[in-house]
């Protein structure tokens, strides 16, 4: 394999690796704001269908009657919320997102294994993985950017050490402008 080619299929990898690991913390995140939201709504919106039912067995006081109220318009308000901020669509989004990222970078580490001999079969293969990474980037749903410099740190500081010989801490040719604009994929 030439030097260049080696060069841009390693960082390739790189990218891939680091797409694919936003985008699961992503969907983990997404999960979890899901339940945070979700869980008091549910508690809340019980809550007042109780008191409105027990309500109806007996004259609610002033008090209870404004505190029934309260309640109902904050679990109207978080059902609203969780409804048109789709956190459980986003966790999905970025899980099947991350798990097309781990494809492509398994295939990039068996092209790294086993190369093809013939230089246009190399290329087509190249060019394939290029597609599905071009694919994949144009349909990936955002990634916050305090979470993905998180995460390209966090990669960046530790080695990796099987297929692609990732130091930590080294740059890549092109790398030091990576974070002055939007996020690579």
């Amino acid at each position: 394999m030439e030097p260049q080619m080696e060069l841009l299929i390693t960082d390739w990898f790189r990218r891939v690796r680091e797409s694919q690991r936003v985008h699961y913390e992503c969907g983990t995140r997404f999960t979890r704001l899901n339940y945070l939201l979700g869980i008091p709504t549910i508690i809340l919106t019980a809550a007042v269908g109780t008191a409105v039912f027990a309500s109806l067995d007996k004259a609610a006081a002033g008090n209870a009657r404004i505190i029934v109220g309260l309640v109902s318009i904050l679990a109207a308000v978080l059902a609203s919320l969780q409804t048109f901020l789709g956190f459980a669509q986003r966790a999905d989004r970025h899980r099947t997102t991350g798990a097309g990222y781990g494809a492509i970078r398994r295939s990039l580490e068996y092209l790294k294994t086993f190369p093809p001999s013939d230089p246009d079969e190399f290329e087509r293969v190249v060019s394939d993985i290029k597609k599905q990474m071009d694919a994949l980037a144009e349909s990936a749903p955002e990634v916050p950017a305090r979470l993905k410099k998180k995460i390209d740190d966090e990669l960046k500081s530790r080695t990796h050490r099987r297929v692609f010989h990732l130091p930590g801490n080294a740059s890549i040719p092109g790398d030091e402008d990576r974070n002055a604009g939007l996020p690579r994929a």
